[in-house]
């Protein structure tokens, strides 16, 4: 057990240094970038938004997410659940609260520009671990 919360440490740190590298700009901007991973879960969600309860425009952040997730597929791909939890997403809020909204890939070229986003996450595992073994309970 004790290599392999050092792997999974390894691979949180290896995310969130290439996070900080390719998110610079945004980060620069007042952006908070976030790496998680729960025990149980075979991936890791990366979450990208604004500190405040409060949303920014996809505007503010297409032009570093686009090319981020490129570099990002190169060696990771979306984590799908059997389609229990969306693989990648945005939350926001209004006066009503928060909600949350699935996104596809296919969707981001085509997302208006006057998007409110409090959060974007994706959830990813790295490509050569992508046969790791789901949870008992995460396969009916």
């Amino acid at each position: 057990m004790k290599h392999l919360r050092g792997f999974n440490e390894s691979l949180k740190q290896e995310l969130k240094d290439f996070c900080d590298t390719h998110l610079a700009y945004l980060i620069d901007e007042g952006f908070r970038v976030a790496i998680s991973k729960f025990e149980g879960d075979d991936y890791h969600q990366i979450m990208i938004g604004t500190p405040e309860a409060s949303n920014s425009l996809w505007s503010q952040m297409k032009d570093h997410i686009l090319p981020f997730l490129h570099f990002l597929f190169k060696d990771y791909e979306l984590y799908y659940d059997n389609n229990a939890e969306p693989a990648m997403g945005i939350v926001y809020h209004g006066g009503w609260g928060i909600k949350q909204e699935e996104l596809k890939l296919n969707q981001l070229d085509d997302l208006p520009d006057d998007t409110e986003i409090g959060t974007f996450y994706i959830r990813v595992v790295k490509k050569e671990d992508k046969e790791v073994k789901k949870s008992w309970f995460r396969n009916f």
